[in-house]
């Protein structure tokens, strides 16, 4: 019987060791679930970080899990946290679709959740909190609103854009199409002439741009529409692999404010960043505390976004800590 007792211990141990979350602090009154949908940028890490301090602060226990660009690892991450009954979970969907069931779990067992920067869309309502994230199709119409505005009174019978767009059904991706295409739309001299697909990842871009290039030439391309920074970064390799002169021979306008991309612009090799803030830290920390305390919670929260461009003053723009 004594030997039996020392087994079972010995399995709950062991067994209670195989799939716990990486534990920021000792274990305190308030457990939160953290699945981050992957480190593929440093605005990704950026997030994290921002998301991770803010928790901390307030003295959370975070159990976090990186989904590795990964739906069904984070899905498996999401009921490992239902299953140790934390008392929220945040999460950054790696795409919009295919949640639902997870939810409708978190919901049985009585765990809100919060979902950040990306969108999901749901065939119930009132699955999740609230969303705190950026308005991606003001991004697309702040991106727009720039190339417009440029070509306003010029003279030049048409425009042509090569759109490079992120990860297929994803929010940023669809509406930065969608915010940038509403406003592009005003000016018929204006159109995409070619849509393609770098999945927010620098090397893709590089690669899919490469082929473009190699098929199908430059010149006729004015601007570059980029949906974020590592896909930019990339393409800029090339075209100075090319001969291109990037900000001169091609318009470029990108998406994210990254540090290394503010450095572009100020060197003129980008003509316009719209900012895209991965600091979200702060406002899930606050919805969190509004939670708890009995607040009612809006369905969304938008955080504060602006542009820079090289028709502003470039010495104005803040530090950047991503």
């Amino acid at each position: 019987m004594k030997y039996l007792l020392h087994l079972l211990l010995l399995l709950f141990v062991v067994g209670g060791c195989v799939n716990r979350p990486d534990a920021e602090e000792e274990p305190g009154n308030i457990v939160i679930g953290f699945s981050q949908s992957g480190t593929e940028s440093n605005w990704r890490k950026r997030h994290t970080e921002s998301i991770r301090e803010e928790l901390d602060k307030e003295g959370y226990e975070v159990l976090y899990r990186n989904g590795f660009m990964n739906q069904g690892r984070q899905i498996q991450d999401m009921r490992t946290f239902i299953a140790y009954k934390v008392d929220m979970i945040v999460f950054t969907p790696i795409v919009e679709d295919g949640w639902d069931a997870v939810l409708l779990e978190a919901k049985a067992a009585g765990i809100p959740v919060i979902v950040v920067d990306r969108d999901i869309r749901t065939a119930e309502e009132n699955l999740y909190l609230t969303h705190i994230g950026s308005s991606f199709k003001s991004e697309g119409n702040r991106a727009g609103l720039y190339i417009t505005n440029h070509f306003q009174n010029s003279s030049q019978s048409s425009v042509k854009i090569l759109e490079m767009k992120g990860l297929a059904n994803t929010s940023p991706t669809n509406f930065r199409s969608e915010g940038f295409m509403e406003v592009i739309s005003r000016d018929s001299r204006i159109i995409v002439e070619a849509s393609l697909e770098g999945d927010f990842i620098r090397s893709k871009a590089k690669d899919v741009f490469r082929k473009y290039i190699e098929e199908n030439g430059w010149e006729d391309i004015d601007v570059l529409y980029s949906h974020n920074d590592e896909m930019t970064l990339g393409m800029l390799e090339i075209m100075e692999e090319n001969g291109i002169v990037p900000g001169q021979d091609i318009l470029i306008v990108t998406i994210d404010g990254q540090a290394e991309m503010i450095e572009n612009l100020r060197a003129g090799k980008v003509n316009c960043v719209v900012e895209c803030n991965p600091n979200a830290g702060w406002y899930v920390r606050n919805t969190i505390k509004r939670y708890l305390n009995g607040n009612t919670i809006p369905d969304e929260i938008y955080m504060p976004e602006t542009v820079f461009s090289d028709k502003g003053n470039l010495d104005s723009i803040p530090p950047r800590d991503y």
